[in-house]
């Protein structure tokens, strides 16, 4: 190791040992070393916990990341403690659970609502995690600049809210073949990342970007606690927010117990409780129990004190509260059964704004955490020799669970780009509506950075979202419960096709639903105008946007969109670039170019204009969709009824001839060119259903 201090107490470290958390190739380990185990350790800027410190880190690139590191760590002071048999014991058990922790974090990184893990190393024999810096502010730092009810809580809109995005980051867990509880949730282990959205845009619309940390209490649902048995390593989780079976080692079947995801459901409630009401369900700080040991007898013998609903609207919210903090487990709600009632309290709400600014981001990865060890050194160093042997080197794969998850797919190997999570880890689904949004738009994601459009389709064909020859598999649907109560089949159209519209490149997936959301006029203001002063596009971005559900919504980005919006027109000068978040197809993207030929005599202008509107869907090209012809895979119902929906392409002669803005529509039988009808008052009512880009 070599170290240098700065004037600014900064040190330069360079790691001894370093296993990445995926695979490199040979030929990039060099670039790997010179990415990884040369680090500054930002002294100054740290969080303590019980057995360790996260410090902010660069590497000689500038790149941010987290360093954790035990605390009795030669690293900081540059020389090994000079440490007892028992000092060495604990050391040894501590290097254990530390190891555990990277176990967990391998296994969750690569999900949407945790924290990315690069890799785990050492510095003069002291062990350490690589992991990404969040940049946010906790829960708990939060809490002052959120919106808060008379009664001195959190409005309910907003508690709903917090705890909806926790309940999305946890349910992301239950895809993988062995799902993770994390055990220690409290309002310092919740961050909200502001990388993309700064806190007052989250509260403002009523989304949150949660992380979860501290993964030092995690364990594996369909695991064993090997090291925790073996060691006698008992996780405590943060009392005031733990469930009882995480505060007592004297209950029968403790270690099931203790793997279920109930535990996560009472600590999540537990702060839901303190956000609801402005107070703990229990005040364990003040009754002396830190002293007398006996948090479980607080939580099991005593009540407390039950929420009182603000309004009548409220009393379901606290319900499914008090019933996640019941004693037996069996008595708790599921997660899937929370988000629901959660979820319930979001839908049409108007978002409340509040000014002010989040505080520096912090990472307290092991406040409230209590390991009790008592093990004797032989037997500790047998532990860590243990995990030792477990771990596999960069050159073969992953380490422990996360291995055996790819095992369990099947998978190989991993493809990466540079270091970091692999494209897939016990990521892949049968078909689309396997997936969570937040699932599809990880993958999306992963398609839109793809260097090439044959990369991004090998992407999506990993996934199951292209079939072999690189055809979206028909009918390629999600289903969608609309605010409305309308379900509807979210149906994949396109790969990497729409420009975004801020300027980042194309969204890696494009949608359309399979069923109308709605049934409205266009109506333009004036009549004669086009596309862009139709009442309809206004209302996809408003109202519209409110009928989807808030775990969608939050995802959708706004891309461009090329309409005629001058309405009556010979010239393709009337087109013109509009945002748009929800948006309507155009005749064009349905049935593909049309040649001036196939227009009458004196109307071959018709082909620039419909033409420049964009270009044809994958999916609907492989379906051989034609504007000549009735198109049965164009067919839409509203209501269980055949209908006419619309198109965003005005109809720019009839639009002439009558004097008012025509828009086409698909027809009820599929036909995309014949049914142009007056936007202000159609012959019948027509649906809408529109597209959107994630």
């Amino acid at each position: 190791m070599d170290t240098t201090d700065s004037a600014y107490g900064d040190k330069l470290i360079r790691l001894d040992t370093f296993d990445t958390a995926v695979a490199v190739d040979p030929s990039a380990e060099d670039d790997a070393k010179r990415r990884f185990m040369t680090l500054i350790l930002q002294t100054t800027h740290r969080d303590n916990g019980n057995i360790g410190h996260v410090l902010r880190a660069t590497n000689t690139s500038g790149e941010v990341f987290a360093v954790k590191l035990l605390k009795d760590n030669a690293i900081l002071s540059g020389q090994a403690p000079d440490r007892s048999a028992e000092q060495s014991a604990a050391h040894l058990a501590n290097t254990a659970a530390l190891f555990e922790e990277y176990r967990h974090l391998c296994t969750v990184s690569h999900l949407r609502g945790f924290p990315r893990v690069y890799g785990y190393g050492s510095c003069e024999d002291d062990p350490l995690i690589l992991m990404e810096w969040v940049e946010g502010t906790s829960l708990k730092q939060a809490l002052p600049l959120l919106p808060h009810d008379v009664s001195g809580g959190l409005t309910t809109q907003m508690v709903a809210a917090v705890g909806n995005a926790v309940l999305r980051a946890l349910l992301m867990t239950q895809g993988l073949v062995n799902p993770v509880v994390h055990r220690d949730l409290s309002p310092t282990n919740i961050m909200f990342r502001t990388t993309s959205r700064t806190l007052e845009q989250q509260i403002a619309d009523c989304s949150f970007d949660p992380c979860l940390i501290d993964m030092g209490s995690a364990t594996m649902a369909l695991g064993d606690d090997t090291i925790t048995r073996r060691a006698d390593i008992w996780r405590f989780a943060t009392p005031a927010y733990a469930a009882p079976e995480m505060l007592t080692q004297d209950i029968e079947g403790i270690a099931a117990l203790r793997r279920s995801p109930a535990v996560d459901v009472y600590a999540l409630s537990s702060i839901l409780y303190q956000l609801y009401s402005g107070r703990k369900p229990f005040d364990v700080e003040s009754t002396g129990a830190a002293a007398t040991g006996s948090f479980y007898l607080i939580k099991t013998k005593t009540k407390p004190t039950p929420l009182e609903p603000r309004c009548s609207d409220d009393e379901t919210l606290v319900q499914i509260i008090m019933k996640g903090i019941s004693v037996e487990q069996c008595d708790r709600p599921t997660e899937q059964q929370m988000l629901e009632v959660l979820s319930a309290y979001l839908t049409d709400a108007e978002s409340e704004g509040r000014e002010g600014a989040g505080d520096e981001a912090a990472i307290d990865i092991d406040s409230g955490t209590h390991l009790k060890v008592d093990v004797a050194g032989e037997r500790a160093r047998e532990i860590l020799e243990q995990a030792r042997h477990d771990a596999m080197t960069r050159r073969r794969f992953i380490i422990g669970g996360v291995v055996a998850a790819v095992a369990g797919l099947g998978v190989i190997g991993a493809a990466t780009h540079g270091f970091g999570i692999p494209d897939y880890l016990d990521g892949i689904r049968g078909s689309l509506d396997d997936y969570t949004w937040d699932q599809l738009q990880e993958i999306s994601l992963k398609i839109k950075a793809a260097e090439t459009r044959s990369e991004a389709r090998e992407i999506a064909k990993r996934y199951h979202l292209l079939d072999d020859n690189g055809h979206i598999p028909y009918p390629c649907t999600k289903r969608v419960k609309l605010t409305n109560g309308l379900h509807v089949g979210a149906q994949l159209v396109g790969i990497r096709h729409d420009e975004l519209l801020d300027g980042t490149g194309k969204a890696g997936l494009t949608f359309m639903f399979d069923a109308g959301i709605a049934e409205r006029d266009a109506a333009a203001q004036p009549l004669s105008a086009g596309w862009a002063d139709c009442e309809l596009r206004e209302w996809l971005d408003g109202d519209g946007l409110k009928l989807l559900p808030n775990e969608l919504r939050a995802l959708i980005k706004s891309v461009k969109k090329i309409s005629n919006n001058v309405g009556a027109t010979r010239s393709a000068s009337c087109l013109g670039e509009l945002p748009a978040t929800l948006w309507l197809p155009a005749m064009v993207e349905l049935c593909g170019v049309q040649p001036p030929e196939s227009f009458a005599e004196g109307f071959h202008y018709l082909a620039d204009i419909y033409n420049g509107e964009g270009k044809e869907y994958q999916l609907f090209r492989e379906l051989k969709v034609s504007p000549y012809t009735t198109n049965e895979t164009l067919v839409r119902q509203w209501k269980g009824k055949d209908t006419c929906w619309w198109e965003r392409t005005a109809s720019p002669d009839t639009s002439e001839s009558e004097g008012t803005l025509y828009m086409n529509r698909v027809g009820h039988d599929g036909d995309a060119f014949a049914y142009a009808t007056p936007a202000e008052k159609p012959n019948k009512r027509t649906c809408v259903i529109p597209g959107f880009c994630i």
